[in-house]
């Protein structure tokens, strides 16, 4: 009788399980692609980017295919930008420098829709100092990158942090505001596992000064994820951006500041 009733549990298990199973059986492979935009102009002499490209099921690369064919603007009050795709899906502009309290729109015409956004480029905040810290967790020590920087008095400010190691770059995406230390000395730990770093390791930094709808893309972006993708590039998610009609991406008129530290 024991053994019967053993061999009934057993059966019961086994049943619940395939139950569970189909109910998350989930369809991921018939997402709708979507068009992608991302681009950005800076404060540095640079050739301004924007990529245009289209989303992919789940199942598929995470590399999205480049669209062909558009016609892209970066218009201000001083000037309009008239980018050329240079590769597939990949337009750039002629060397330009960006001004802060400037405000930029970026123009795509494709596939007979016209797409804007509009972004105000804030002024710069520049990094202080950065140290390595080691910290130390159920017994296991790591090693963190530690930036300072002074937030200005009496501005809302938000900010965007990009992290490479010997030029891989961190998948996280690090952002901050001065909600709570507006005109105050900030320090900033730069938390991630997507990387270890270990004595000997190139780290550079950059400190971008972002707008408000930006830093909305890229702090719901962040707790949409996970962890972020410190490229750039968009996940097929769609957090609030800046665009007009509904489309994948961000336009971002912001500030960078840059620093590189060797671990020790």
């Amino acid at each position: 009788m024991k053994a019967f009733y053993k061999l009934t549990a057993l059966l019961i298990i086994v049943i619940a399980i395939s139950s569970c199973e189909k109910v998350i059986d989930l369809n991921l492979k018939t997402t709708t692609p979507q068009l992608v935009i991302e681009g950005s102009i800076i404060n540095i002499a640079h050739n301004p980017t924007v990529r245009i490209s289209r989303s992919v099921n789940f199942d598929d690369p995470s590399n999205f295919p480049g669209v062909s064919g558009a016609t892209v603007k970066i218009i201000s009050s001083a000037s309009t930008l008239v980018l050329t795709e240079t590769s597939k899906g990949v337009y750039q502009g002629p060397a330009t420098i960006g001004r802060p309290g400037r405000v930029y729109t970026l123009q795509v015409d494709v596939d007979g829709q016209t797409y804007k956004a509009t972004s105000t480029m804030p002024n710069q905040v520049s990094i202080d100092s950065v140290a390595i810290e080691e910290q130390s967790f159920q017994g296991k020590t790591d090693k963190t990158v530690v930036l300072y920087y002074a937030d200005p008095p009496n501005i809302k400010n938000q900010y965007r942090f990009i992290m490479s190691v010997n030029g891989e770059l961190v998948k996280e995406v690090f952002t901050r505001n001065d909600l709570f230390n507006d005109g105050r000395v900030v320090r900033v730990a730069l938390y991630q596992d997507d990387i270890k770093l270990k004595v000997g390791d190139k780290v550079d930094l950059e400190l971008q000064c972002i707008d408000d709808r930006v830093y909305t893309y890229w702090f719901t972006f962040s707790k949409q994820n996970g962890t972020g993708m410190g490229n750039g590039s968009v996940a097929p998610t769609n957090p609030p951006n800046n665009f007009d009609k509904p489309v994948l991406g961000y336009f971002s008129a912001n500030t960078v500041n840059r620093r590189t530290i060797s671990v020790k």
